[in-house]
């Protein structure tokens, strides 16, 4: 497990900004995967364009990662999107809440890793009570010389008719965008049956964290009868959008020509 643990946190990125004082400012995690031999960098579509206004917010985003002299590097999306000419790519349904960009990288200066596409694991091979772990950036605690997620673990507590699921595991904003894995496990079932000591699953890439699940409680005025205040609760439940969703994205033909782009270049 502690193996697998330091090859998962080299393939989280945070995404912010530097202050005019040079101070890094953090609020969402994204995460590197490998599409066909090209990186790519994936996060929460919301973290990327303004699901109120649908303009994007990236023109001062950067991208923070490990650097193996032991310091903290970054990279401009805006100079990605110009240098390659690529931009983010969404899935067909505007609500689904991903975002995917291709990503260069320095294999003899950037100490990152990538998740192949060989771990995927797609919704219709999950089942509730799986346990699971994702990675974040968590406000309030800065990286001091090193980029090191904190690590929430939970279940899946409900799988959705629409390839999305739930996992009671608490979510907080700057963890948007988080990567989801299955927890390795001893005893595994799935649909042929139960399997002890031979868990094939565990590790598997599953998921992107959106949003967590609010509860929300209205005060109304006892004279107006109108709502005056809302309380409003984090339930413990996050909404998870499956590796499914990933797939249609890299099976979209506005993904495959800007591939092909790529690798032509």
């Amino acid at each position: 497990m502690r193996a697998l643990l330091d090859e998962i946190k080299k393939t989280i990125v945070f995404l912010g900004k530097t202050t005019e004082e040079g101070k890094i400012q953090l609020y969402a995690t994204g995460f590197l995967v490998n599409i066909q031999n090209i990186f790519h960098l994936a996060t929460a579509k919301h973290v990327v364009v303004d699901p109120r206004t649908g303009k994007f917010v990236d023109s001062e985003m950067l991208a923070f990662f490990n650097l193996k002299d032991g310091r903290i590097g970054s990279r401009s999306i805006d100079q990605i999107k110009k240098n390659f000419a690529v931009n983010w790519i969404f899935h067909e349904n505007k609500d689904v809440d991903i975002a995917m960009i291709p990503f260069g990288l320095n294999p003899q200066k950037d100490d990152v890793k990538t998740i192949p596409d060989n771990m995927f694991l797609t919704a219709d091979r999950l089942f509730e009570v799986y346990e699971v772990f994702f990675l974040s950036h968590q406000p309030g605690i800065q990286p001091q010389k090193r980029i090191s997620p904190v690590i929430r673990s939970g279940t899946i507590s409900l799988i959705n008719d629409d390839k999305t699921f739930y996992i009671d595991a608490s979510a907080f904003p700057g963890n948007s965008g988080s990567p989801v894995f299955l927890k390795p496990s001893p005893i595994r079932f799935d649909e042929g049956g139960i399997s002890i000591g031979g868990d094939q699953l565990g590790g598997k890439f599953i998921g992107i964290i959106g949003e967590y699940l609010p509860y929300q409680e209205v005060a109304i005025s006892t004279q107006t009868g109108r709502p005056r205040v809302v309380f409003e609760e984090n339930t413990g439940l996050s909404k998870v959008w499956s590796v499914t969703f990933i797939r249609e994205i890299v099976e979209s033909d506005t993904f495959k020509q800007q591939l092909d782009k790529v690798v032509k270049k």
